[in-house]
């Protein structure tokens, strides 16, 4: 097995990028070329709440990212509300109204209940806990023949376990894209997941594992990120001269954080809330968006200057500052 330990993201991409150009097995597919590792692949971070990329070669979509996160975490499966921040995500909806693999849905409706709300209620009641496992992998639907659709889990099980403190997490994937999925969105989703945990729990933040089985990236797009210099030590200069990036926290009060998320949803005009990561960072990132999406990009760069979380702050101005410089076709 390959073995990535890693501070954060933005190390793991470099690192992933380096040992699939230099050792990657070529495997032929339907979508093109693809490196893949020859095992799999198990990366751990001790700091996944520095989930924000900035490699200019990446171009991540800090807003589809982070929009994605909160709208898994509310148990979403729709497809008209995520699409806004990416326009190419319905075409894996096989109806083109929801997404039969949705992980958020998975985790809060799918099988009848909650399973966060369950796997809080277990990690409070027994500490250690070893047995505390959420599913997004159905075989009754996902392991059958005669059901041939586009949008199936990736990514099938997470366990928990409380050490020393810390909320730890473990994610289990079946086949993932290195660049798109793995080092990308995933690293975003499962990390908001973590502390949203983690938080619920009163714990502080511990190590994320992503246990890849099939652990691959399509030659086409590893050819763009040739050159990449790292950039993971980014976070410890965000800001003035701080020595480590901290956060705002995500959640200060769960019941409030809940309702809250809810409403950020069903109310598209709402600006105040109660929590701050929603009022300080979230709706100015929507805002920014939409500015951007009806080509006021001007006053789009000038909204994202507002948003409080200083790591999607700057992913999302410098984003949109490429767009207007012309240095994408985005």
């Amino acid at each position: 097995m390959h073995n990535f330990f890693v501070r954060n993201v933005s190390e793991a991409l470099y690192l992933g990028v380096q040992a699939l150009q230099s050792s990657g097995r070529l495997i032929k597919s339907r979508n093109g070329d693809v490196l893949e590792f020859d095992t799999p692949v198990c990366t751990t971070y001790t700091h996944s709440r520095e989930r924000v990329l900035f490699y200019k070669q990446r171009d991540a979509n800090p807003f589809f990212h982070l929009m994605e996160s909160f709208w898994m975490l509310a148990g979403r499966n729709d497809v008209e509300w995520i699409s806004q921040f990416n326009g190419r995500i319905n075409t894996y909806s096989d109806d083109g109204k929801s997404f039969h693999g949705a992980y958020g849905y998975r985790w809060r409706s799918w099988f009848g209940y909650d399973q966060l709300e369950r796997a809080i209620e277990r990690l409070s009641a027994f500490s250690n806990d070893r047995r505390t496992v959420i599913g997004m992998w159905d075989a009754n639907y996902d392991l059958v023949t005669t059901n041939d659709g586009k949008d199936y889990p990736c990514n099938t099980q997470i366990f928990f376990s409380e050490r020393d403190g810390r909320l730890n997490m473990t994610v289990v994937n079946r086949s993932n894209d290195m660049i798109w999925g793995a080092y990308g969105a995933n690293a975003v989703h499962m990390s908001v997941l973590l502390e949203y945990m983690a938080a619920r729990l009163e714990l502080g933040v511990g190590r994320y594992y992503q246990v890849s089985n099939n652990l691959h990236a399509y030659v086409e797009q590893l050819d763009k990120l040739k050159g990449l210099t790292p950039e993971y030590e980014n976070y410890l200069t965000i800001g003035k001269n701080q020595l480590s990036y901290n956060p705002p926290a995500l959640v200060d009060d769960h019941i409030c954080f809940d309702e809250e998320l809810e409403e950020f949803f069903n109310d598209d005009k709402r600006e105040k809330f109660k929590n701050s990561y929603l009022e300080k960072t979230a709706v100015p990132m929507k805002k920014s968006w939409k500015l951007w999406k009806n080509k006021k990009i001007k006053e789009a760069i000038k909204e994202a200057e507002k948003i409080d979380d200083k790591a999607w702050k700057i992913a999302c101005v410098e984003w949109l500052q490429r767009r207007m410089k012309g240095e994408t076709n985005g």
